[in-house]
């Protein structure tokens, strides 16, 4: 596990105990290493997390393969690799994109959400 990874759940930790302390939330419990639900996070520094091809880099683990569901489209920001109970492996990349602008059209429309007919709209 890299130094990122370490100062993360230090972070986590620290975050728990600040709303604990203003009455937000219960008190951090412990977690064993028996835990069903594994998980780590990593940020991007110096581009040490990349996707190339159906592999993605992770700091000390090199290159990984993985099923690639969509295309990464934007800066890689971090990466969580999250183990399931059954075993398998899990990789979640936050990514950060352009939103595009849409024009203004001054127009506006009235749904009607309703049990028989899903929506009605005010236009027809």
């Amino acid at each position: 596990m890299d130094s990122i990874a370490i100062q993360s759940s230090v972070r986590n930790l620290a975050d728990a105990y600040t709303r604990f302390f203003k009455k937000q939330n219960s008190a951090p419990r412990f977690k064993s290493k028996k835990n069903n639900v594994q998980s780590y996070t990593t940020k991007q520094t110096n581009e040490n997390i990349a996707v190339v091809g159906n592999k993605i880099k992770l700091p000390k683990l090199g290159l990984v393969r993985f099923a690639k569901s969509r295309e990464v489209e934007g800066r890689i920001v971090n990466a969580t690799v999250r183990r399931n109970p059954s075993g398998r492996y899990f990789v979640s990349l936050l990514v950060e994109t352009e939103v595009q602008e849409l024009p203004k059209t001054h127009s506006y429309i009235g749904i009607d959400v309703g049990l028989k007919d899903f929506a009605i709209l005010s236009d027809g």
